[in-house]
């Protein structure tokens, strides 16, 4: 072992082992792939020093041909793991157009590790954390989707394929079976020609593959591919490079190939040139070389694809095969054309440009079905729903003689647009199994396993995908769907991983589409934890939108704008849902729609318009039932749960949460299922069912805890039963944890101004008004600065009270005429019984107690009649204080021995024990 073998180098607060192989930052071992590491040791040794992409491909890899985005991807998870942002920063630099250079000083068991003086060029790093994803229903809702912390992210299943080749399911077939069709060079460089290299290429690829005897590898895999090798000569790649693609894709046979468009005299004319190269041997099998009419391409096409079979030695294809493919093929060069820069614009996921194209096609050619197919594509990524199915309905009418695959791919399609999540992965299963598990086939099933509700099969078919190695993976796609299983999962740190490596891959291929959807989905991760990189994040990706004409992404940053402003700027973020919503309706975007609707709730909710929130939650039940979004059914049934129960609290309002538990069950949405228990344990609490209403809030916990999650929502409930039941050290003790883990929750604000509000009721239970004005002077505050209402009007209600116990009567009145002008814009029954008995009981107390007295009598008879025996009680005691004060001693007796008997048989402790002071 030399010298160097033996050195441990240190740098910052990093010790870096190479004959341990182990990264220390500290005492804490730091995990790291075996590439990764080699990588990092290469970089420090070098400290200083620029080392080239190639070199650094040449070292670690030495024998295999491996795309570069693998050196990208692992330069990532080094800066992840050394705690940097993804730019790089204090340790590794990006050396533009060369490699990369490790910049902070390092030392070898002592001595510093010659450096390059050169400064860095690269600009100063811009750190983006990220917490949360989506936002519950209700202010009380807050703790569904809060920060949930887990350990493991995406880049952690890479050590499954790093350091050995792939092994492809195309590989497991016959030798000589798998093709690659590259896209084809562009001679004139013309952008007016360039639709020709992917029309051409998608149909020669069809040509190809009819009749099963050939295995086309994925366009999307070909096309990173691509990127990374050398550009072919006129005959086709190098052995070299052959022998590299052989390797890394598992592919036996390799089609390349230019164009030249050139005008004669009154016709335009394209001359293709092709080449079949065996990429085993290294052996150009075939070349084709042919001029014709630019008005005659689709023949070029059937003549190089039937030259093509013939040298490869393929049986030739029935007469009902050679139909098939006939149907497939553009009927003129004019819908090719459409069809070729409809396929150029898919690419760089920019479905506005795609669909004007379409729309073109189709005008020239009504009964061609595979235009609908991409139109219905580009129609679903602007959000166009009713226009992506009726799209795909004409595909399926004129799919009759079609190749099988294309006709299982229109039927998967058709169920998609029709929200039939199952029926399009039955379909796609099917063609996936004669494709031999095509990339672009399984990314499809996953998307619409997510869809249906099952982010576990999802998460397990996108995990086989990873297993294939590069450059599948670094398939930003893979990323942003990684991302939305993640938070499907409630792993809100996971998805914002794979969110930033989305974007990162998504630059780097400069997909203006792909880059837009992955800032929407990093800035959804950051709208609590940074705001302000959401904020400018959001801003970047609504640009992107409205660059590419995509009014669907456009409506997704509306709404999560008015998630960000929700507390700072409520009259903004009202708009922004608003706006968001009506694009959403404008373009048909069902899903976009419900989105909308259940943020408006929300909003209106906080409001205080009860009656406005359940209109709005109607329809996002509605819509979630026909879309066939089963996390979605589940927050609509325990939203209008809650609703139901501000009525009354019903069985039916029971009902309602049980079954939201039951949806979010099977599908494994323990965050949401947290939340319809312990609001369940709520509706329970209020009808004095203590028994039942602790089990549904423990099993609450137990569902946060399993998921590593804020547990304060549940806590603050199960407080709030404990103290009802009358154990007062234990409510304390929780309302204590639940004020201390609050301002790490995506609702901090509702949650400190619930639990000063309890406190403060509990201080006056004991007569300790001075410090029970202060507790609600606090909550009347926090609740303000939420624009929340509801929890403000009670607050100031209670601070009322405990003024006028003070002998504050100036604070009294304008505590008291503050929370009446918040009581008149209310309609949410629990929150407004709570102000008027706390007005009511303040008017006995400084003006007609009989009028008060009697109106007290009948808030407890209505709230006995909506099932609230505990508001009843807290209306008898409030109408108790009040005899009590105006000296009607005989009735305060009878009164307050008929609620201690109703409050020791019904359970409700700290009503007795309020009693008992009095």
């Amino acid at each position: 072992m030399d010298e160097q073998e033996k050195s441990a180098y240190r740098f910052a607060d990093f010790q870096l082992q190479p004959a341990e192989r182990r990264l220390l930052r500290g005492e804490e071992a730091i995990a790291l792939t075996p590439k990764a590491f080699e990588i990092l040791r290469l970089l420090v040794e070098r400290a200083g020093h620029a080392v080239s992409k190639d070199e650094i491909m040449t070292t670690i890899w030495p024998d295999r041909f491996v795309a570069e985005s693998n050196l990208t991807k692992h330069i990532w998870t080094l800066r992840q793991a050394l705690g940097e942002s993804q730019e790089g920063g204090r340790f590794i630099e990006t050396v533009p157009k060369l490699g990369y250079r490790f910049v902070a000083p390092v030392t070898a068991d002592g001595t510093t590790v010659e450096r390059d003086a050169s400064p860095s060029l690269d600009p100063p790093p811009v750190r983006i954390s990220g917490s949360g994803w989506r936002r519950q229903f209700f202010s009380r809702a807050s703790a569904l989707f809060a920060a949930l912390l887990f350990a493991a992210v995406a880049m952690t299943a890479w050590w499954l394929w790093n350091g050995r080749d792939p092994v492809f399911p195309w590989s497991r077939r016959a030798p000589g079976t798998a093709v690659a069709v590259f896209d084809f060079d562009n001679l004139s460089h013309k952008a007016a020609d360039a639709w020709i290299g992917p029309a051409f290429s998608e149909m020669l690829g069809t040509e190809m593959a009819e009749g099963g005897q050939l295995h086309l590898l994925p366009s999307e895999l070909i096309r990173q591919t691509r990127g990374d090798t050398t550009d072919p000569d006129a005959g086709g790649f190098s052995p070299e490079t052959l022998a590299g693609l052989h390797r890394q894709l598992a592919v036996d046979y390799v089609v390349t190939g230019s164009f030249l468009a050139s005008s004669k005299p009154g016709e335009q004319y394209v001359r293709l040139d092709l080449a079949l190269q065996d990429a085993r041997s290294g052996v150009t099998v075939a070349t084709f070389s042919r001029t014709g009419p630019s008005g005659d391409l689709p023949s070029l096409v059937a003549l190089a694809g039937a030259d093509l079979r013939k040298n490869l030695d393929l049986k030739i294809q029935s007469a009902d095969e050679l139909r098939r493919i006939a149907n497939a093929r553009p009927p003129s060069a004019d819908v090719m054309r459409h069809i070729g820069f409809a396929l150029q614009a898919l690419h760089r996921y920019e479905p506005a440009r795609a669909r004007d194209e379409l729309l073109q096609a189709v005008a020239g050619a009504p009964d061609y079905a595979p235009s609908y197919v991409y139109l219905a594509k580009a129609w679903t990524a602007l959000g166009y729903d009713q226009k992506a199915l009726a799209a795909s309905k004409q595909a399926v009418a004129h799919s009759a003689g079609l190749p099988q695959d294309m006709r299982l791919k229109i039927e998967a399609q058709k169920y998609e647009a029709q929200f039939q999540w199952m029926n399009a992965v039955a379909s796609l299963r099917t063609l996936a199994a004669g494709e031999t598990d095509n990339f672009e086939t399984q990314l499809d099933i996953a998307d619409d396993l997510l869809r249906a509700g099952k982010a576990k099969a999802a998460h397990e078919t996108v995990a086989q995908l990873q297993q294939r190695g590069e450059p599948m993976v670094s398939d930003p796609r893979l990323e942003l769907l990684d991302a939305r299983i993640a938070n499907a999962q409630g792993n809100t740190k996971d998805a914002a991983e794979h969110a930033r490596l989305a974007l990162h891959l998504a630059q780097a291929r400069d997909a203006a589409g792909l880059t837009a959807d992955a800032q929407t989905a990093l800035g959804a991760t950051l709208l609590e934890s940074d705001r302000k990189s959401a904020n400018a994040m959001l801003a970047q990706a609504l640009t992107g939108y409205r660059r590419i004409a995509n009014p669907g992404g456009a409506a997704e940053v509306h709404r999560l704008f008015g998630i960000l402003f929700g507390q700072s700027q409520p009259k903004r973020a009202v708009q922004e849902f608003r706006d968001s919503l009506a694009q959403s309706q404008a373009i048909g975007d069902r899903n976009g729609m419900a989105a909308g609707y259940a943020d408006l709730a929300t909003a209106l909710w906080d409001a205080g318009d009860r009656d406005g929130a359940e209109a709005a939650t109607t329809n996002v039940l509605r819509i979630r039932r026909e879309t066939g979004d089963i996390r979605g059914q589940a927050w609509a049934l325990a939203a209008l749960a809650i609703e139901q129960s501000d009525e009354r609290a019903s069985d039916e309002s029971l009902t309602g949460f049980r079954q939201a538990a039951a949806l979010d069950a099977s599908v494994e949405a323990h965050g949401h299922r947290a939340f319809s228990l312990f609001s369940l344990a709520d509706i329970l609490r209020l009808r004095g069912e203590f028994v039942q209403a602790e089990l549904a809030c423990a099993e609450a916990q137990s569902e946060y805890r399993g998921i590593n999650a804020n547990l304060s929502g549940a806590d603050l409930e199960c407080a709030e039963i404990s103290l009802d039941r009358g154990d007062l050290s234990t409510a304390e003790a929780g309302l204590d944890h639940v004020r201390q883990t609050a301002p790490h929750t995506q609702e901090p604000k509702m949650l400190l101004g619930n639990v000063a509000t309890i406190q403060g009721q509990i201080a006056m239970s004991k007569g300790q008004w001075a410090e029970g004005a202060r507790l609600f002077d606090g909550a009347k505050k926090e609740f303000a600065e939420a624009d929340l209402k509801t929890g403000e009007a009670v607050a100031t209600s209670l601070l009322a009270l405990s003024y006028s116990a003070l002998g504050k009567t100036a604070k009294r009145e304008a505590a008291a005429k503050r929370a009446a002008e918040l009581r008149s814009g209310m309609t949410e029954r629990q929150e407004v019984i709570q102000v008027d008995i706390a007005l009511t009981e303040l008017r006995g107390e400084t003006g007609n107690s009989a009028e008060a007295i009697s109106r007290l009598q009948s808030m407890a008879a209505d709230a006995r009649a909506r099932q609230w025996p505990g508001w009843a009680l807290e209306a008898e005691l409030a109408e108790l204080n009040v005899l009590k004060k105006t000296g009607k001693t005989a009735q305060a007796v009878a009164l307050r021995t008929r609620i201690a008997g109703e409050a020791r048989q019904q359970g409700f402790g700290w009503v007795l024990q309020r009693v008992a002071r009095l």
